[in-house]
């Protein structure tokens, strides 16, 4: 297989450093896992650790033919450690189903991890998580699958909006994109976010899958997941403007003796028509329909989110566009990270937008090759205009992602 000057560079950067991160178990971890970087050591993270297993394994394809990669040995590292993630997680899940967003090695009494001070769970990754370990160790017999269906229990019954359809974040605490302004300093279990929506629903199908493989009955969360599809649909395309929107779920008809007695707020939700990365996620879960699609591909090209180096994480002509450097929360109000590139990379191909798909990829390639040769490393995120690293060098995790964007773009 060849590669481009930029592959060679990326890749070459990711086989000397990439598995610095899989760490063995330690402290309070009883099972191997994935720091995102130096800046994040002992710690274990929800979805940083999903697409970072996720990536290592492209990883790996990519350097099977490399002679001095020990291919056998680090496909083995990554296997462990994709099902440590998920074992580590589930050996903290409290008796209701709740499980720590993420996991401090080194603490034995971590805020972080348990509540009241945490108030959202997990978010949803941990079925999708299990189901790639799965693959990468060719079994499941290790994994509970009852816990599972204890986790998914818990979004059902704490964080579902039954008039809707919808599910909804407790807080604005560590939700992904941290400050999302769908839900970042809004009211509490009002957010109906697109993220959380989307990547529940790619959830209930991989515990689906995961339970036809081990030969259990799948029906629940299949049907499950057919009715939060059909909520996205229904509650967050806006036909309008061709795309869809995360909600607010705090809609009600305030009736007094005299006035509001008539026609009430039928509506169950409110659009909270923000331009974010988050809009595209129905693309890379399969929510959209080929319609939608293809208004979805031509609208981005064309709005603010779209920049050189890929999607704003918030369009630029949003009021809450800025990219103030800052790591607590981390900021995802227009720069670019690598995730959400990604995101919209798969999201093309898989609707057959190859072309647009392969500007991702190029654009994905181009800010990180520059990191790599001018600093030695990643950045954990990047500036929109310019290319250049806006905070934490030695960031891997999802920036292994390129390596999945090289080895998926080989097959077009």
């Amino acid at each position: 297989m060849s590669f481009s000057k930029q592959e060679q560079t990326v890749l070459d950067c990711l086989k000397d450093t990439a598995f610095q991160p899989v760490q063995p178990p330690k402290f309070k971890l009883k099972y191997a896992s994935v720091e995102p970087g130096l800046a994040y050591s002992n710690t274990l993270w929800d979805w940083d650790s999903y697409w970072y297993t996720y990536a290592l394994k492209d990883v790996c394809e990519l350097l099977r033919g490399d002679e001095t990669f020990d291919f056998a040995q680090k496909s083995r590292l990554v296997s462990e450690a994709a099902k440590g993630n998920v074992l580590n997680f589930l050996d903290f899940q409290e008796e209701d189903g709740f499980v720590p967003i993420m996991l401090r090695a080194d603490h034995e009494n971590d805020t972080y991890a348990v509540r009241p001070d945490v108030m959202n769970t997990h978010k949803p990754f941990l079925c999708q998580s299990a189901k790639i370990a799965g693959e990468l160790c060719g079994d499941l017999s290790w994994l509970p699958v009852e816990k599972l269906a204890l986790y998914l229990g818990y979004y059902r019954k704490n964080q579902f909006d039954e008039r809707s359809g919808l599910y909804f974040w407790r807080d604005d605490i560590m939700i992904g994109g941290d400050n999302n302004p769908t839900v970042f300093g809004r009211p509490r279990n009002s957010a109906a976010d697109l993220y959380l929506n989307c990547f529940l629903y790619a959830e209930y199908r991989a515990f689906a899958e995961i339970l036809r493989r081990k030969g259990e009955d799948s029906r629940l969360p299949e049907e499950e997941g057919n009715r939060l599809l059909e909520s996205i649909r229904r509650e967050m395309w806006d036909e309008g403007t061709g795309l869809y929107y995360s909600q607010d779920l705090l809609v009600h008809t305030y009736k007094t003796e005299i006035f509001h007695r008539g026609l009430p707020a039928f509506w169950k939700s409110m659009p909270l028509k923000i331009k974010t990365w988050g809009c595209y996620l129905p693309l890379l879960c399969h929510i959209a329909t080929p319609q939608q699609a293809q208004r979805m591909v031509r609208e981005y090209f064309q709005s603010a989110l779209c920049s050189d180096y890929g999607i704003r994480t918030v369009a630029k002509d949003e009021k809450m566009y800025d990219l103030t450097p800052s790591g607590n929360p981390s900021n995802w109000l227009g720069a670019i990270w690598t995730v959400s590139n990604y995101a919209l990379f798969r999201g093309f191909l898989d609707y057959g937008f190859a072309e647009e798909a392969l500007t991702i990829k190029n654009q994905t390639l181009a800010y990180l090759a520059r990191d790599i040769e001018t600093h030695g490393s990643m950045s954990e995120s990047y500036h929109p205009d310019t290319g250049e690293g806006i905070l934490h060098h030695n960031f891997f995790s999802w920036n292994c992602l390129a390596a999945s964007m090289i080895r998926e773009s080989k097959n077009i």
